[in-house]
Order: structure tokens, then C-alpha cells, then sequence
């Protein structure tokens, strides 16, 4: 299976948080790591199988991203689980200034 994503990805390997709510409403959250991101979206690994379709709220820090994403795919590698995230609701992802300017200069 190729690459299906539109735009292109920058890999990040930082923290990442993701809340959700389960099928049965209780409420969910796990801290993983960013694998890659792009304006529309991001891969992540966390140690928990969360559903495709479900709706996440998403929070990094390091990459100035806080909002909402729509699980595309979720694969066990491991003892973990690698979350291929769509932004919804028209969001769009930027590459902040700061880490513009530390990846210019080699990091």
C-alpha cells in the first residue's frame, strides 16, 4: 500500500496528547509520540487501539497544534499502536516560526 496523504509530511518525534471519548461515553486520554505531521494530518504511536472514525482531541506543544482529528487507521506494531489522524473541521496544521527557524538552522 502506497502513501495516501495530499500534502507533505515533516517527521517530528515529540509528545503528543490525545482525548477522546469512548463507544460507551467514559472519557479517554494517552500521551504517545509524534511520528510525522502535515498540514492535514499526523501519525502517531500510542499504547492503546483507539477506533477509526473516532473523533480525538489533539495537543503538541512543540508543534503550537491543538484540535481536532478523525482516526484514519490504527495498526499494532508491537506493543503499540500506530494512529494515522485527518484533521476535521477545516483545520489545517503550519509549521510554527520556531521550529521553522530551528530546523533552518539544523536544529
Amino acid at each position: 500500500m502506497g502513501d495516501l496523504r495530499r500534502d507533505n509530511r515533516l517527521a517530528f518525534g515529540g509528545k503528543i496528547s490525545l482525548i477522546w471519548a469512548s463507544a460507551n461515553g467514559d472519557p479517554c486520554a494517552r500521551n504517545g509520540e509524534c511520528i510525522d505531521v502535515s498540514s492535514s494530518g499526523l501519525k502517531v504511536k500510542v499504547d492503546s487501539q483507539i477506533p477509526t472514525r473516532t473523533v480525538v482531541t489533539v495537543k503538541a506543544r512543540e508543534l503550537a497544534l491543538h484540535g481536532s482529528a478523525s482516526v484514519r487507521s490504527c495498526t499494532r506494531v508491537g506493543a503499540r499502536y500506530i494512529i494515522g489522524l485527518e484533521f476535521v473541521g477545516g483545520m489545517k496544521w503550519e509549521v510554527p516560526p520556531a521550529l521553522a527557524a530551528a530546523m533552518g538552522s539544523g536544529r
